[in-house]
């Protein structure tokens, strides 16, 4: 799991936990703690979601830590942001369950020499996200009583929010939800061959017609209303896991 939403409550919960620091693993160092223990008996990674684009990380490092994931064993890889609702139907405080994306962030962490002992070259992502997980979640969450929905998210390089005309743009293109991380590691983690889902909190509604200014203390509510609704869905689906 590389979370940004719903981290704290995940590692709190973590049994037999093993904290590994970014500059205990060979190579780059990883920008948070690597936490591994057993969550409902599942063996479970979990660390931060890496710093956004905005802060100056270039695609291969924000692909860093999802391929140390995969490099210890990894199969499924979860992961989580925040982001912005365009939909009438996706609301302050619920979940966005990632169907397909688009990749407005100008990063790319496939580009440059390929190596193939990670992935190929040109790999698909006619389906980056698995279906079969993204059922998963959304019965998890019907089950807890949490709102969720299922949609398209674009990704843009922030960090200034949108213009009026880039959320009409963004709309138009097929967007329903729309946050500045998330699409590098997808796109890293279909690559190295991980089954990928991804989910987001919901912070604020950018509909057609209304001003897009939102405040800060709105976002922050609706992110701490998202947080454990979050945390529920991430312990409901590694229960599913151990089913399987």
């Amino acid at each position: 799991m590389l979370l940004g939403s719903g981290h704290a409550s995940i590692a709190n919960q973590l049994k037999e936990k093993v904290v590994l620091h970014g500059d205990d693993l060979p190579g780059a160092p990883l920008h948070s703690p690597l936490l591994i223990g057993l969550l409902e008996g599942v063996p479970v990674a979990v660390a931060d979601a890496p710093f956004a684009a905005f802060e100056g990380l270039t695609a291969g490092e924000l692909a860093l830590p999802v391929r140390v994931l995969k490099a210890i064993g990894c199969d499924l890889l979860v992961l989580t942001a925040g982001a912005a609702s365009l939909s009438q139907q996706i609301e302050p405080g619920s979940i966005g369950i990632i169907e397909d994306h688009l990749n407005f962030t100008g990063l790319h962490p496939l580009i440059g020499p390929n190596d193939d002992s990670v992935g190929p070259r040109f790999p698909d992502m006619n389906e980056p996200y698995a279906r079969e997980w993204m059922e998963v979640a959304r019965d998890v969450a019907n089950r807890a009583g949490i709102p969720c929905q299922v949609g398209v998210f674009a990704a843009v390089p922030g960090p200034s929010m949108p213009t009026r005309a880039e959320y009409r743009f963004l709309r138009a293109a097929g967007a329903d939800l729309v946050g500045m991380s998330l699409v590098p590691e997808a796109l890293a983690a279909v690559h190295a061959g991980f089954q990928v889902l991804a989910l987001v909190g919901v912070t604020q509604h950018v509909l057609p017609g209304r001003s897009t200014q939102v405040s800060i203390e709105a976002m922050i509510d609706a992110a701490d209303l998202a947080a454990p609704r979050m945390a529920t869905v991430l312990v409901g689906l590694v229960a599913a896991a151990r089913e399987r």
